[in-house]
């Protein structure tokens, strides 16, 4: 679809209505999960641990999931109403320090709520659908910069970060949508907004390093030290604020450390199955999570060899870091499922559905999907929950 017969005012009409359009999409999914799997709860979203600990001022209405550990949501909800350890809420955090490096969304809401505790869950929501809509906004206009049509945002919907987000009230849609930014503002040169869209990132998660790297390192590259000194300065405000969590936490939990030798984690888990359920299902579900395993390699491979071909700049010197990052990222407690595996390198998989598009490259878009649907098995349970309830009413 390309975008010829379309003026840029009605071009940037279609973006608007392609972000709102995903954004509806995501709220309809939380909107039917809540109301048909959780009885009108919407704090289930955070995924609370059914054995997990909570606050004792969140006790009151808090959904507890039938999975005893819960999710990640839980813990970015309770630096949301506690983000400067007033609280003590950090005792609750299966790793403080980990968590509250990453801010900005916490923090985020919990300025959007003006701290008031009973804003605070529905802001956080409400931050996420802002996320979506800013990703897909970004997604179209990067599709109309490289001469497609604007309703190709769309496909930001089909990175794994924005599903498992709008599920479990993660960050990672919100560093997703900042990389489409990044890469919007880097196809129109616009080095003042790469900058502020480098120091969101950093805040969000410790990856969004690898955005600004990839800016300071372009810099290097060329010999221009002071774009690289402002570029590398992006990462000033997200390094101010961990020094400050590293002198209200305990040291990080060692389980969270998943570095291994590259792509090694990831042959390895293609010969190592899980048994999901008995008979020919869990055969399928075996299938399906091998392909995302081979999908995950080969979008690694892909997004790298692209990069190497833009003659890397600052957007190509980036997503050769998140390649890299992604290849060592395979030890078995990371590679386990993809739902985990494949938040972290999910601003790579979006490089590499949109470079799909913009070639285009349709066989491209393969892995990232492959991924995707393994992702989407979590999500069969609570679908059928909502196919049920919408047959009794």
């Amino acid at each position: 679809m390309p975008t010829s017969g379309l003026g840029e005012g009605r071009r940037l009409r279609a973006s608007c209505l392609v972000a709102v359009l995903a954004t509806l999409c995501v709220l309809l999914w939380q909107a039917a999960t809540v109301r048909y799997n959780f009885a009108g709860n919407w704090s289930a979203l955070f995924c609370t641990g059914g054995a997990q600990r909570v606050p004792p001022e969140l006790e009151r209405g808090t959904h507890r999931s039938t999975h005893p550990d819960g999710y990640d949501g839980q813990f970015y909800r309770y630096i949301a109403h506690d983000p400067f350890f007033q609280k003590g809420y950090a005792n609750y955090i299966d790793d403080a320090r980990l968590r509250y490096r990453r801010i900005l969304v916490p923090l985020a809401a919990w300025t959007l709520a003006a701290g008031r505790a009973a804003w605070i869950d529905t802001a956080f929501m409400l931050l996420v659908l802002v996320s979506v809509f800013a990703g897909a906004w970004w997604s179209s206009r990067y599709a109309v910069l490289r001469g497609r049509h604007p309703a190709w945002g769309l496909i930001f919907l089909a990175v794994p970060a924005v599903p498992t987000s709008a599920d479990r009230m993660l960050v990672d849609a919100t560093l997703a949508a900042l990389t489409a930014g990044f890469l919007v503002a880097a196809g129109q040169g616009a080095a003042r907004r790469m900058w502020v869209l480098c120091a969101l990132a950093c805040l969000t998660r410790e990856t969004g390093l690898l955005l600004a790297g990839g800016v300071a390192l372009d810099a290097l590259r060329h010999r221009r030290w002071a774009v690289a000194v402002t570029a590398a300065s992006s990462a000033l405000p997200a390094l101010a604020w961990w020094g400050f969590v590293v002198t209200q936490t305990p040291p990080s939990n060692a389980a969270h450390v998943n570095a291994g030798y590259p792509v090694l984690g990831i042959v390895l888990r293609l010969f190592t199955p899980r048994t999901l359920a008995p008979g020919l299902f869990g055969a399928a579900l075996q299938v399906v999570e091998a392909l995302a395993v081979v999908g995950l390699l080969a979008s690694l491979v892909l997004a790298a060899w692209w990069a190497w071909r833009m003659k890397p700049g600052a957007v190509g010197i980036a997503i050769l870091l998140f390649a890299a990052l992604g290849s060592i990222l395979s030890t078995p407690y990371y590679m386990l499922e993809a739902f985990g595996f494949a938040r972290p390198v999910s601003p790579l998989l979006l490089f590499v559905l949109l470079e799909g598009v913009a070639r285009p490259c349709w066989a491209a878009l393969t892995p990232p999907l492959l991924v995707l649907m393994a992702v989407g098995i979590n999500f069969a349970y609570p679908a059928w929950g909502i196919l049920r309830g919408l047959a009794r009413w």
